[in-house]
């Protein structure tokens, strides 16, 4: 099973469009607004904008990559063909996931070192150790929401919609802009979504507070039914 895992992380690193969707993009967005509002705004800004993109390089990561690989290969009928080999459908989703899982962490960790070699965000090292797991705790809902999308379309469908809820997430969920300059029936809704619970996560711990209260509870609900509708739809195509 771990050659498989090995194979599944080289294939996806080749994949030039999920580059460009988890790294290119939250990193080059990340730098470019620190650098054109420098002078407007202090560390702080650039401390949680840090943040923002990771999370969002990560849900990325999560969201698309998973989604468009296993519709991909169930609309093709290599899912079937892997009935003839020892892998299971069980363990076919475990390296799905795993290769998920393990290719957010690099996401996070880039655009941190961003933060921290080029706009000298110097946080205490107890919230560095204690953000990064979060966030990569923060990714799961997405991964989930994408093996869901990934059992339930087809593969030229599938990687359009799982791009198009990443910025719906990313942007409704105040990862891009703060949820404050909404208007107030938009910022409502936004702090309904999952995006903008696990930024809300991570940016408490920013500021030198636990990451529990309400926001931890919508969290673990988005979590817990999104995890619920991966293994409905899971066990429905399987």
């Amino acid at each position: 099973m771990g050659r498989y895992l090995v194979m599944e992380i080289r294939r996806t690193l080749r994949n030039v469009p999920f580059l460009a969707y988890t790294i290119c993009f939250p990193v080059g967005f990340y730098l470019l607004f620190t650098q054109v509002f420098r002078g407007d705004a202090g560390q702080d800004w650039s401390a949680q904008y840090m943040v923002s993109m990771a999370l969002y390089g990560a849900m990325g990561a999560g969201l698309t990559g998973v989604s468009a690989r296993i519709a991909t290969e169930r609309t093709r009928g290599w899912t079937r063909t892997l009935a003839l080999t020892p892998l299971r459908p069980i363990g076919y989703l475990g390296i799905k996931l795993g290769a998920s899982i393990l290719l957010t962490l690099p996401v996070i960790l880039l655009v941190m070192a961003c933060g921290f070699v080029v706009n000298g965000v110097r946080l205490p090292v107890g919230t560095w150790l204690a953000l990064v797991p979060l966030l990569w705790l923060a990714t799961v809902p997405f991964i989930a929401l994408g093996v869901a999308i990934g059992y339930s379309l087809r593969d030229e469908v599938a990687s359009g919609v799982s791009v198009a809820l990443l910025f719906v997430l990313s942007i409704g969920g105040g990862l891009w802009m703060p949820v404050q300059v909404f208007p107030h029936w938009l910022a409502d809704i936004a702090r309904v979504l999952p995006s903008y619970r696990a930024g809300e996560l991570s940016w408490r711990v920013l500021d030198g507070h636990q990451p529990f209260g309400g926001g931890a509870l919508w969290f673990a609900a988005w979590l817990v039914a999104l995890l619920g509708l991966a293994g409905w739809r899971f066990r429905k195509a399987s």
